[in-house]
């Protein structure tokens, strides 16, 4: 019976991580509050899972596309620093979070943001655009500069792929501990990483910020011999956990972001 349990438990994880893999990825979150967006776009897959792109400000100086992190909440992060600054934010709300109808599914996620993207070129020229993604929203970022070539891309307290992020995850609790030495990156129906979507070198700037004090994403894991991101700049956040740094780096990002801008103008 033990055996019988033992074999039940990896199994129930494995199927899990295969196939409901975007349901612990995007858990479902409140309608969005705080200060009204200036214009909501909605885009919706052909199952009718909705993607909401929110804009604030106006685009003096440029645009940035901010992917926000797994739980959405846009309206936690302070983006008047952006917008104060000249820039228009782009919020993306997943499906499934912030008000936006549906779920998010992998299968379809990179595709809707495709289309934002498109959209944000009503406003902004890619050579005007940079896009800030953290934590989870910095890997959607990465994949949505592959296709899309931007000004440059700013990303927050990264993970260098996904199989490294849920290992993570797995080990910080001890009835998951085990599950930690399945096979990730066979078990996902894809692994997706930095390396991948940012090309080596990278087709655009890229600056990463990351927490020395980061448990869920370390910064050591982004310097690992398998990794090694060419052309990509880290810089170390002093102090930095997986939940402040965007907050400190702030005057950091947004100096970064109008270096990007005027870069890409000369």
């Amino acid at each position: 019976m033990l055996l019988s349990a033992v074999a039940l438990y990896f199994a129930a994880a494995a199927y899990g991580l295969h196939f409901e893999i975007s349901r612990f990825l995007f858990p479902r979150t409140p309608a969005l509050t705080g200060n009204a967006p200036e214009a909501t776009l909605s885009i919706k897959s052909r199952s009718g899972n909705e993607l909401l792109v929110r804009r604030y400000g106006q685009a003096r100086v440029g645009c940035v596309v901010f992917f926000p992190g797994q739980h959405g909440a846009t309206a936690t992060y302070n983006l008047a620093n952006y917008t104060t600054a000249g820039l228009a934010v782009f919020a993306i709300a997943y499906p499934g979070q912030d008000g936006a109808s549906g779920r998010t599914e992998l299968s379809e996620i990179e595709g809707l943001v495709d289309q934002a993207i498109a959209t944000v070129a009503n406003t902004c020229s890619q050579n005007r655009t940079v896009f800030v993604g953290v934590s989870l929203g910095a890997m959607l970022a990465a994949y949505a500069s592959h296709s899309t070539k931007p000004a440059g891309v700013v990303l927050l307290s990264a993970a260098p792929s996904l199989s490294s992020v849920v290992r993570i995850r797995l080990r910080s609790h001890w009835a998951l501990a085990p599950l930690s030495l399945l096979p990730l990156p066979t078990l996902l129906t894809h692994d997706y990483s930095l390396v991948e979507s940012l090309g080596q070198p990278p087709s655009a700037q890229v600056v990463i910020f990351q927490g020395t004090h980061d448990d869920q994403t370390p910064i050591r894991l982004l310097y690992s011999p398998d990794i090694l991101l060419t052309g990509v700049r880290v810089i170390g956040v002093s102090g930095g956990t997986h939940s402040t740094t965007f907050v400190l780096s702030q005057k950091a990002q947004l100096s970064t972001i109008l270096e990007m801008l005027r870069g890409a103008a000369m």
